[in-house]
């Protein structure tokens, strides 16, 4: 039976791949390429002041576009239909030449952030194109009641970690998260078989830890065995509420752990952000992990990045934090020699 269905199959396979070697054309694009339009990109978060960036859109074939800064626009933020503030343009820091060129311009308040519960409008103009705007309300941030820790070994017998992060779904009211976790640690690299040496670096590294949710219910529900390859990978860890509405609830989280020697200065600081999002910022981000997998897949039908800005593109966004973290051992400890490696940076 084996035998006779991979007859069957290995002829097929061999014309699809003659086919799909046969039949290439090249075909001539003879539209405009669109006109250009304001591109704008906010994340209104209460921990900052308000910043905008701004660019302008063009084609892809468009052979002669030199990126440039725009620092001729007008940037009004509105708060609740009131003009806040009208921001200022603040130069990009020189990079080198063998580096891309920054493609935004930075537009940045001197002295406003955003509030819980306000709504922001943010609006551009620039010259000899059509004004653009897109809105924002700021969500009130949802607290990590607790973290509770233990230890666990995995299905392939290594030693974890299991974290819960607790939290109160606020009732009444659609919410929209990501969870995210960033880990800074230390590890000595002196031998550990003579005293500590001041002369030895406590190498420190800077890593997003997002991954260890990878087995919470919420970020990856189970749909089952993907036999072809077709389930969407959850990028930005995002969730909703639908199944935890006004209710308390704690996501898992799990992480490779190795207990610091803190004799050595060696330290491991976990923090944990439980992101409330606005809806025009949570499907930005879902639109934008399913392109960026299946931009490659010519079977794949095309995905549009979501945008909410009026006669652009872009985005403007709004989140709110409830943070918490572990911390064994101290950083920085003064007279420690260390040194610095970022994972993924």
């Amino acid at each position: 039976m084996k035998r006779k269905r991979m007859m069957t199959y290995i002829p097929a396979l061999l014309i699809m791949a003659f086919l799909a070697g046969s039949c290439e054309t090249i075909i001539k694009f003879r539209g405009d390429g669109g006109d250009p339009r304001i591109v704008i990109y906010t994340l209104l978060h209460s921990d900052s002041l308000i910043k905008v960036s701004v660019a302008v859109s063009h084609a892809v074939f468009d052979e002669k576009y030199e990126v440039e800064q725009i620092t001729n626009a007008v940037v009004r933020v509105y708060r609740d239909g009131v003009l806040l503030e009208t921001l200022d343009y603040v130069p990009p820091v020189p990079v080198p030449e063998y580096q891309p060129a920054i493609t935004h311009s930075r537009y940045v308040s001197e002295v406003n952030r955003p509030v819980p519960g306000s709504t922001y409008k943010i609006e551009v103009e620039v010259p000899g194109l059509t004004t653009a705007s897109g809105s924002a309300m700021l969500p009130d941030p949802v607290p990590i009641i607790r973290i509770d820790t233990t230890f666990v070994i995995s299905e392939w017998g290594e030693r974890q970690m299991e974290v819960k992060i607790k939290f109160l779904d606020p009732a009444g009211t659609e919410n929209l998260y990501r969870l995210t976790a960033r880990g800074i640690s230390g590890v000595y690299y002196g031998p550990k078989e003579e005293p500590y040496s001041p002369l030895m670096p406590v190498m420190v590294t800077d890593e997003d830890l997002s991954y260890g949710a990878s087995d919470e219910p919420l970020i990856t529900p189970n749909q089952g065995d993907d036999i072809f390859g077709m389930e969407l990978y959850n990028n930005y860890t995002l969730f909703t509420d639908e199944l935890i509405s006004g209710k308390e609830y704690s996501l898992t989280m799990h992480f490779y752990y190795k207990a610091p020697d803190t004799d050595y200065y060696e330290f491991d600081h976990t923090y944990f952000m439980l992101n409330t999002l606005s809806r025009d910022l949570y499907l930005y981000l879902q639109s934008l992990s399913a392109q960026a997998q299946t931009r490659d897949n010519f079977l794949a039908e095309p995905v549009l990045v979501y945008t909410n800005i009026t006669n652009g593109l872009g985005v403007v966004g709004a989140i709110s934090t409830g943070k918490d973290s572990l911390k064994i051992g101290d950083y920085p400890v003064e007279g420690v020699y260390y040194e610095s490696y970022s994972y993924g940076k």
